[in-house]
């Protein structure tokens, strides 16, 4: 070694941009603006990272959600692994690539080559080894699982899976296999069959003329349950033993980023695809969840949703039904979604000009962008935030309305007040103390709002769900404002769609429910 580092910084190699790593003092780095890192995948806190500048070494700790790499190989998230001058920290596999660089450099490299090769991990590229249970499923032609953000994701690849610019996509049950029993869904990992017998021959056929065979499949029942995931497993092994070819299987097991119809899977298969580019004119995508209303074949029920669908929308590639792909039957009509992000009309907020004070109550469920709206228009015009999340109870609600009018201040209050029995309790308040109270109705449709709350769980960790049974209560509890309830104006809110960057209005754009 020349003596002792001064500094340690990360560098990207992209951009050159350093990094600095204090000597012994743990720094995190994700997707934040010191980094630039707009990936969805990549979190805010990926990486603990621990430079060691008197032995040229650095300890590094995955603790977010996409897998990280050095040198090309995964890492374990919660491991902590000791590297070196001149390695590469991937923050996700493959992707944003900086490089440890000590100054002044160390004059031998090997020495600080060999503290990372002692740690260099020796599992599959999607993730850690299957363990206990796990690993006694057994698999046909050398084949392996591996799992992806604490098995959200479940990965089996065939020993022969080939890279490839073109791929062949299926979704499993409905379309590769149907229950044998004629059950809707499979009473066990045996109720099994493949849904046309033609299938093995021209999944072969796809093999010989240089695609890669891929299965996309949602299975949230079977959870995180030990047992369940075992079963399933074996199930998969079994039906890919009986197609006789080569292919790579994704298993989403939870409502993450990785669930049809959104692109978390599709992301992963290409991280995998040792950097051949993916021919999107070449490839294409089959599933049963089409959007197929009842009777579409007679008898036939109507499909579950369509997911599989959206999904060969977001992706980009052609999409056929399973009938459409293996019998080459005619194409049957099909309903879209009620709300289409890919089309957002360019709207903008209301201008708002009343003599003060005055009192606006806004309408709206969860999701449609009434709070947003406050924050970005109201608030800062000096309107006091009444909002019962914030206060706990619409009494509370009422006392802050009275007392801020006495002081003579405007104000909003930002409940979702659906009907007329919840508005009276402030509308009343303005009349009891003389001013004028104005209506402002979120104009966003129902399935915007399922969309928009879809959208959140998916970017903000923090982000508190909400259930569809609660959005679809507004909906049936929703009374349309008239005037004589006491308004001097009922106005009508657009949704305004703002994005912070240009990956989180990239996947806004996407279809994320599944119908």
């Amino acid at each position: 070694m020349s003596g002792i580092a001064t500094t340690c910084h990360l560098v990207n190699v992209q951009s050159k941009k350093k990094i600095e790593l204090p000597h012994e003092k743990t720094k995190v780095i994700g997707r934040t603006p010191e980094t630039e890192v707009q990936d969805l995948f990549v979190s805010k806190r990926q990486i603990e990272c621990t430079a060691d500048t008197k032995n040229y070494s650095v300890k590094l700790k995955p603790v977010g959600t996409a897998i990280s790499g050095i040198d090309g190989y995964a890492m374990t998230k919660g491991k902590i692994y000791t590297v070196g001058h001149g390695h590469r920290l991937e923050l996700r596999l493959g992707h944003h690539e900086y490089d440890i660089v000590f100054e002044p450099p160390p004059e031998v490299a090997e020495e600080s080559a060999h503290v990372a090769k002692k740690h260099k991990p020796n599992f599959p590229l999607f993730g850690t080894k299957p363990q206990g249970d796990e690993a006694k499923v057994s698999v046909p032609d050398g084949g392996s699982w591996s799992n992806v953000d604490s098995k959200e994701l479940l990965v089996y690849t065939s020993e022969k899976c080939k890279a490839s610019s073109k791929v062949a996509a299926f979704d499993i049950d409905g379309t590769i296999i149907k229950t044998k029993s004629g059950a809707r869904f499979p009473k066990n990992g045996g109720d099994w069959e493949l849904n046309f017998h033609d299938i093995p021959r021209q999944l072969a056929r796809l093999t010989e003329d240089g695609f890669r065979i891929v299965f996309f499949t949602n299975q949230s029942g079977v959870g995180k349950d030990p047992h369940k995931i075992k079963d399933f497993k074996r199930k998969i092994v079994n039906v890919i033993e009986k197609l006789g070819v080569p292919v790579t299987a994704l298993v989403a097991l939870g409502k993450t980023i990785y669930r049809k119809p959104a692109l978390g899977m599709w992301n992963v298969l290409l991280e995998s695809n040792e950097g051949v580019q993916v021919d999107l004119t070449e490839s294409f995508y089959v599933g049963d969840a089409a959007g197929r209303e009842k009777n579409w074949a007679p008898k036939k029920n109507k499909d579950h949703s369509s997911a599989d669908r959206l999904f060969a929308l977001n992706v980009g590639v052609k999409f056929y039904t399973p009938e459409e792909y293996f019998l080459k039957a005619k194409r049957v009509p099909f309903s879209m979604p009620e709300f289409d992000p890919r089309h957002l009309p360019d709207s903008q907020y209301p201008d708002v000009k009343y003599s003060r004070p005055n009192v606006i109550l806004m309408v709206g469920g969860p999701g449609s962008g009434k709070s947003h709206f406050c924050k970005e228009a109201l608030l800062p015009l000096g309107y006091v935030h009444v909002n019962r999340d914030k206060l706990g109870s619409w009494q509370k609600c009422v006392k802050l309305l009275r007392d801020s009018l006495e002081r003579r201040e405007s104000c909003v209050v930002d409940n979702t007040n659906p009907d007329k029995e919840s508005r009276a309790r402030f509308v009343s308040v303005a009349k009891e103390m003389n001013v004028s109270c104005y209506c402002f109705v979120m104009a966003t449709t129902v399935q915007h709002m399922k969309h928009n709350n879809r959208f959140r769980e998916l970017t903000d960790p923090s982000h508190v769900p909400v259930s569809e049974i609660i959005i679809n209560s507004y909906k049936k509890n929703f009374q349309e404002p008239e005037m004589s309830e006491g308004y001097a104006d009922i106005v009508k809110v657009p949704f305004a769609a703002q994005f912070d960057d240009a990956e989180n209005e990239k996947l806004y754009r996407m279809f994320l429910l599944e119908k």
